[in-house]
């Protein structure tokens, strides 16, 4: 019965390590102690003007973080942060080089 029991204990502490993840990377807030990036704010306006164009984030966090390069193949000229009476930014979208 003991061993038994102790079979059950042992294929339930594999099966847990095999099912964890990673610790999230965190969100997309530009906080270097989260593991996003800190970069130049820009505009969509100034953005533009340094000849780059707005690329949003899928969702999942990966314009901000340390490697991510623009469809370029370059890194990003630097963060769009939202601007009060101007176009609403999309949470986590950068400026990439054109």
């Amino acid at each position: 019965m003991r061993i038994h029991t102790l079979r059950w204990a042992i294929a339930l502490v594999l099966a847990s390590c095999a099912t964890s993840q990673p610790p999230p990377q965190g969100p997309a807030t530009g906080d270097p102690g989260n593991g996003a990036v800190e970069r130049q704010a820009l505009s969509h306006g100034e953005c533009e003007a340094k000849g780059g164009s707005v690329v949003g984030d899928i969702g999942d966090g990966a314009t901000q973080r340390p490697g991510y390069v623009c469809p370029s193949g370059k890194p990003p000229l630097g963060n769009i942060a939202p601007q009060p009476g101007g176009p609403i930014a999309v949470e986590g979208a950068v400026c990439c080089p054109r």
